[in-house]
């Protein structure tokens, strides 16, 4: 992702310099791509925080008063195309809010989530471009290794005991970025506050992957941490955190955006999503993407911070002695197994790590000595190694691609690749894992137009993840690109659940000279049920949300800076806000509130406001 912002700073120039009419000449012209999607830079004047829509809890207010605080009422378009569409099916609403969205499978037997995994003949790692693997306990080579505390992971159900959204996409699955329930009969988005951030070199804002966490802490747990008074004191409190480009992580209210307690000063950019402990220990994770500052290096890798007073307890550090390509960065949102107190994470180093965390918590205390075991590969085919996704696990298998497109399926207990799956491009977007009623564990995952040049398709595509067969692989519109690598799927797809639970859906960047495309695709066929043409193109993921009643939608953002929530089985626009810059990061919803971030220098916390609430 490193040279995919060198037009930035001209986007950067163009809109601060107020010569609008001129971007609209280049839209015009197709180099739309080029001004970046109004990549503002941060405003100076202001207050850091605006409040711009009182807090209104349990649909506190009128419905007309909630409709005048919204930044854009509902917005209705050209219905899209559509075939097939799945039927709406009434579902029993679920329990107050928050609970967790309604599951496609929720009673799916506990042997299902504990398959083993076995390569079918094509998907032999020495036929897909993987020659040779190595596996280091620290930094020595051994020729066999078998974990004495194995690794079976859950569904993504019990990834978390903690209330809200602790990684990208929320868990080991990476299937979901919401918690909790929006309102019934949804129809505008009310921007509530926005909060001004800065910007570091060239970076500003929130960038790819951007996406934030949430969580509802407890009585406990907010009076052993560093937070503010006014906050501690707060029951309830969701606390929003964020890690941006500017260098920062920041800690936030999520009803009103006010800091709850002074943000970490990491000093590089970061690109990708953080991760919090999900067993409810007081740690944080997350890794580093940029380690260029004003000209100089600077420290790379994934660190691990105590939140009970921000210290910074450990860096694993991206210049590794094992790595076979010296590129620092890590942009994977770290997965932890609570049971065997295990952090998985990858880099572009063309590392994977496994970290023994032994962690020791006494309650004002918390300390860590980790122990690593390393999991390297050499390839075949041309282009770099690494890898720029977040990891996702099933049971003790790890799912992840590389920087040409080489999808590898791991066994955590033993370091050994089970499978691989050329996908046949540079890969930034996670893939999904989805269990389904029949046993099949699905694998979703779409690649760029990178390695391939400046015109072509997108691959969106279904594996199974136990034998890395492919079900389906379908093309995209044709991409039309006006940067060398900023073209195709740079989103991670969402996998619909509940009355959605038919439909999996991708937002593709360059279709159709220079707009972007959302697609709604059957899971069991990859036909295409619905696309929407997005008008300008977006790496931010999409995001399902349920109402009250079971009814799903579909959120999304784009560079012109437009988030929209669409209608999940028919695409028909519901709602929209503008956020006045590039949205590239990719949005959270706790309850019915979203939070974003834009590279336009803002975070935004934007309430979803129902019909049916008066």
């Amino acid at each position: 992702m490193s040279r995919r912002y060198a037009w930035f700073s001209t986007a950067l120039s163009i809109l601060e310099t107020g010569v609008a009419f001129v971007a609209v000449l280049a839209i015009a012209a197709g180099v739309y791509f080029g001004i970046s999607g109004r990549n503002a830079p941060a405003r100076q004047e202001g207050r850091e925080v605006t409040v711009l829509a009182p807090p209104m809890e349990n649909g506190a207010g009128t419905l007309e008063q909630r409709a005048s605080l919204a930044t854009a009422e509902a917005t209705f378009t050209d219905a899209p195309v559509v075939t097939a569409a799945p039927t709406r099916v009434p579902t029993n609403a679920p329990t107050a809010v928050p609970t967790e969205p309604p599951l496609t499978m929720p009673d799916l037997p506990a042997s299902l989530y504990r398959q083993t995994a076995k390569a079918v003949g094509n998907a032999d790692p020495k036929v897909n471009g993987l020659t040779q693997s190595k596996v280091y306990v620290e930094t020595s080579a051994v020729s066999s290794y078998a974990r004495t505390d194995e690794i079976h992971m859950g569904s993504s159900a019990e990834y978390t005991a903690l209330e809200g959204i602790t990684t990208f996409r929320g868990s080991n699955y990476r299937d979901s970025g919401a918690y909790g329930s929006i309102p019934n009969q949804p129809k505008a988005l009310s921007i509530l506050w926005e909060k001004r951030i800065g910007g570091l070199d060239k970076w500003s804002g929130v960038g790819w992957t951007g996406q934030a966490s949430a969580v509802r802490w407890s009585d406990a747990q907010r009076e052993s941490m560093n937070i503010n008074a006014e906050k501690r004191d707060k029951s309830g409190l969701v606390e929003v955190i964020y890690a941006t480009l500017d260098g920062n992580i920041y800690f936030l209210d999520l009803d009103d955006g006010q800091e709850t307690r002074s943000a970490i000063r990491v000093g590089a950019p970061i690109k990708g999503s953080l991760s919090i402990d999900p067993r409810g220990y007081p740690l944080l994770y997350c890794g580093q993407g940029i380690y260029e500052v004003k000209g100089k290096r600077v420290k790379c890798g994934t660190r691990v911070w105590s939140l009970l007073d921000q210290s910074l307890l450990y860096l694993l550090d991206g210049n590794d002695s094992v790595a076979l390509r010296a590129w620092q960065a890590f942009d994977c949102a770290p997965l932890i197994d609570g049971d065997t107190d295990t952090m998985i994470t990858a880099g572009e180093n063309g590392v994977l790590y496994a970290v023994k965390l032994n962690t020791r918590y006494l309650g004002d205390d918390i300390t860590i000595s980790p122990q690593i075991v390393r999991y390297t590969y050499e390839q075949s085919l041309k282009g770099k190694i690494g890898t720029e996704n977040s990891v996702a696990i099933y049971n003790h298998y790890v799912y992840f691609v590389t920087n040409i497109g080489i999808v590898q399926c791991v066994d955590l207990n033993t370091m050994q690749t089970v499978w691989t799956y050329q996908d046949g491009d540079d890969t930034d977007a996670s893939l999904v894992i989805e269990v389904e009623t029949d046993g099949t564990v699905a694998l979703y995952g779409a690649n760029e137009l990178d390695q391939r040049g400046h015109r072509g398709t997108s691959q969106l595509f279904k594996l199974n993840a136990l034998t890395g067969e492919e079900l389906w692989r379908v093309d995209s519109d044709p991409i039309y690109q006006h940067d060398e690598n900023g073209g195709g799927s740079f989103a991670t797809p969402a996998v619909g659940k509940g009355e959605l639970s038919e439909l999996v859906y991708f937002h593709v960047a360059l279709t159709r000279d220079t707009h972007g495309m959302l697609y709604a695709l059957n899971k069991r066929t990859g036909q295409v049920v619905w696309q929407k043409s997005m008008g300008a193109y977006g790496w931010s993921s999409p995001t399902c949300v349920y109402a009250e009643n079971g009814r799903g939608y579909v959120l999304v953002g784009s560079c012109n800076g437009l988030l929209r929530l669409f209608d999940g089985l028919s695409g028909e626009e519901i709602a929209r806000a503008d956020l006045g810059a590039n949205i590239e990061g990719s949005p959270i919803v706790f309850g019915d509130t979203i939070v974003v971030g834009t590279r336009g220098s803002r975070i935004y916390g934007i309430r979803i406001i129902g019909g049916d609430r008066v």
